[in-house]
């Protein structure tokens, strides 16, 4: 008989998310958690919930970074978190939950650098992570600079005189139309911005000059006046600002946290994640589990000429002489296909499978002892296959590996490349041997 196993779902993904306070009391910090592989960012933002202490007014906005921006938001709750790369840098925003619908204001921090690209002349880069804010329902331009103050204060460096800490606004002429901010529109002007653009009339102390981006074409921007009334259009959730530093204004924050994020998961020069770990009754468990039926797969019930919701489960009535159990390590989804690592701890001496069996009444024996595994190395694009084989002349275990054949000890041959088990139905009480007898360490899995 060949029974095919699935590895438990249960199968974890440690992940780290860097957290921002959006209320200006305190820098961001990293947060590790442990969420299922195939879990979904509803289950991510919970886990993450937890382990930051959000309050019950609070709701978290997470969000992908990549070279100083937010590239998407992960704001679909059924979105899998498999698409997310170890390599990359999530970062969570803690915002009121009574805002939820309102609009949010995106910070993008810009300095000038010169590159080799452009044989030394300055242009404005991006630097650092986008800070995020909550907008109010009547905004002006001080509402914007007094946002990114308020969420700027955890990185600026303290002075001695407190006097110091006063940010003034530059004064500005008086401007009385309202400004209608669409920047998500094709048509908006575009304009280049150079060192002229900063001029002192609007320049804050901190040396810093606020614009309107185009969320698609960052390069389309509009000067922000700091008197000027602006009133966003009915579609729009966020309003991308971006903030021109000087560098007199550099020297009074520290933005060693805006630039060093994170990657969802760091590894270490020569080791490994940490190694998981699963029974081989744990596999047999939720083979036999029972299993609802989405509505996508309703059954046919002949009394009632109806579809309905139903549920499957599979049980086992009878064994054979020799039992092959494949373990499923391939794992497919609508995105990715995966080789799962996991190490199953499964039984040499006595596999005993009496409390899985549908038919009671038979006198055969259930007790199986394994004599051969066959183990697989590489990934789902090629890889390797050697064996394992118990020599009953011999009274020990072989390696198989192409023209290489040796003798194995048994505390070496439980592996997270074990692919298929090889079990022979052990015959009488007496011929039965289990780990504890043999001084073997059942949890004993090397990789």
């Amino acid at each position: 008989m060949y029974l095919s196993l699935p590895l438990p779902s249960t199968t974890m993904r440690t992940m780290t998310i860097t957290v921002f306070n959006t209320d200006g009391t305190t820098g961001p910090s990293p947060y590790t958690v442990s969420v299922p592989k195939s879990g979904d960012t509803k289950t991510l933002i919970d886990a993450l919930s937890i382990a930051c202490s959000l309050k019950g007014d609070e709701r978290l906005l997470v969000a992908e970074v990549y070279n100083s921006a937010l590239i998407r938001y992960l704001e679909e709750p059924s979105e899998v978190i498999s698409l997310i790369r170890d390599g990359d840098r999530l970062v969570a925003y803690k915002l009121p939950k009574d805002s939820e619908d309102a609009p949010i204001v995106v910070f993008r921090n810009q300095r000038m650098e010169s590159t080799l690209a452009s044989f030394g002349r300055k242009s404005w880069k991006s630097f650092g992570t986008p800070l995020v804010s909550s907008l109010p329902d009547t905004i002006n331009g001080s509402t914007i600079f007094d946002l990114y103050q308020k969420v700027m204060t955890p990185f600026r460096v303290p002075k001695d005189d407190s006097s110091d800490a006063d940010h003034i606004i530059g004064k500005s002429s008086p401007v009385e139309e309202t400004t209608d901010v669409d920047m998500n529109s094709d048509a908006t002007e575009s304009t280049g911005i150079n060192n002229n653009d900063c001029d002192d009339e609007t320049m804050t102390e901190d040396g810093m000059q606020f614009y309107f981006i185009n969320e698609r074409f960052p390069d389309q921007r509009m000067k922000i006046e700091m008197d000027q009334p602006i009133r966003l259009t009915a579609s729009q959730k966020r309003l991308h600002v971006v903030v021109c530093w000087q560098d007199n204004g550099l020297e009074q924050y520290n933005f060693s946290s805006l630039d060093n994020l994170p990657e969802i998961y760091k590894a270490v020069l020569f080791s490994r994640r940490p190694q998981e770990t699963c029974s081989l009754y744990a596999c047999l468990e939720a083979f036999i589990k029972e299993e609802p039926l989405g509505p996508e797969d309703m059954w046919y019930c002949p009394g009632c000429k109806e579809h309905r919701q139903a549920s499957k489960k599979l049980d086992l009535w009878r064994l054979p002489e020799i039992l092959i159990i494949h373990l499923k390590r391939f794992s497919y989804s609508r995105y990715t296909k995966n080789k799962l690592e996991t190490c199953v701890d499964f039984p040499v001496h006595d596999l005993d499978l009496s409390k899985y069996i549908g038919s009671r009444g038979q006198q055969i024996s259930n007790h199986y002892r394994l004599y051969a595994i066959s183990n697989h190395y590489g990934s789902m694009g090629g890889g390797h296959y050697t064996a394992y084989v118990y020599h009953e002349g011999k009274k020990g275990w072989y390696d198989f590996d192409d023209r290489h054949v040796g003798p194995i000890s048994e505390e070496s041959i439980k592996t997270s490349a074990a692919y298929v088990l090889f079990y022979r139905r052990i015959q009488g009480d007496d011929n039965r041997l289990d780990d504890t007898e043999t001084g073997i360490d059942s949890s004993d899995c090397t990789t």
